[in-house]
């Protein structure tokens, strides 16, 4: 299987379309070591953790939705 890098490497920019960078984002562990070994990359960035975490997780300061899902803004849509 070939895997591709999700926020690093050509072609990305290690922050999100939100505006935020991919270590604002919940860090969820890679636990795959092919994907690690192929990408370099420990950590897959899910929702946006910069307005808060847990049930805050995605949401802007006024508690509606903000990101749930890094998308680097160097990819090609």
């Amino acid at each position: 299987m070939t895997w591709k890098p999700r926020y690093s490497g050509p072609g990305h920019t290690g922050v999100c379309v939100c505006g935020h960078g991919w270590a604002d984002h919940h860090l969820g562990l890679v636990m795959n070591p092919a994907y690690v070994e192929a990408t370099g990359e420990n950590y897959i960035p899910q929702e946006c953790d910069f307005y808060g975490c847990n049930e805050e997780g995605g949401l802007d300061l006024e508690g509606k939705a903000h990101c749930f899902e890094y998308r680097d803004e160097g990819e090609k849509a």
